[in-house]
């Protein structure tokens, strides 16, 4: 599955130029397999998450994914991209049951290596991507940390409303 959306990805990347709709499939397949919710729920303290109404993490939830996807399409519109010399995909290592994989990809760019380890749950029939984690950093940690730096002196609702104010910055 990821060795596939690679291939298609690093063919866009590749192109010299990008259409709009070109940018919507390399956003596409840049966070198509990324699981939001549990990324989103992963990413703030527990106690924020547990008290927090049904209707503020649906909002929270989808101005994360907005601010995530907006962040990377901005990326690809401002960054010129060149695909790895070549990319090693190691055996998947299941976890919990088998309810949990985590595959890591070492992917070369002339001469250096880059260690990436996808982090999925099962959700029904695929794997869903919670955390991406390059060269020892996690995503969701970042924001995990990001996050309750801004709930010490802000509430969850004003937390969200910095997460949408940015994505809207990305946006234009």
């Amino acid at each position: 599955m990821l060795k596939q959306n690679d291939a298609e990805l690093q063919k866009e990347l590749k192109k010299k130029t990008h259409t709009p709709k070109d940018i919507e499939r390399i956003k596409f397949l840049s966070s198509g397999l990324f699981d939001f919710a549990k990324m989103a729920e992963r990413s703030l303290p527990k106690k924020t998450w547990d008290t927090a109404s049904a209707a503020a993490k649906a909002e929270f939830i989808k101005e994360f994914q907005r601010m995530i996807e907006n962040s990377s399409t901005h990326k690809f519109k401002t960054t010129k991209f060149t695909p790895p010399d070549s990319t090693i995909y190691e055996e998947p290592k299941y976890r919990k049951n088998n309810e949990e994989v985590w595959v890591s990809i070492h992917s070369w760019d002339k001469g250096k290596d880059m260690l990436m380890v996808y982090k999925m749950d099962k959700t029904g029939n695929s794997w869903r991507v919670w955390d991406l984690v390059i060269d020892d950093l996690s995503t969701t940690r970042n924001y995990q940390d990001q996050f309750k730096s801004i709930l010490e002196t802000k509430s969850f609702k004003e937390l969200i409303q910095t997460i949408k104010d940015k994505a809207d910055e990305y946006a234009k």
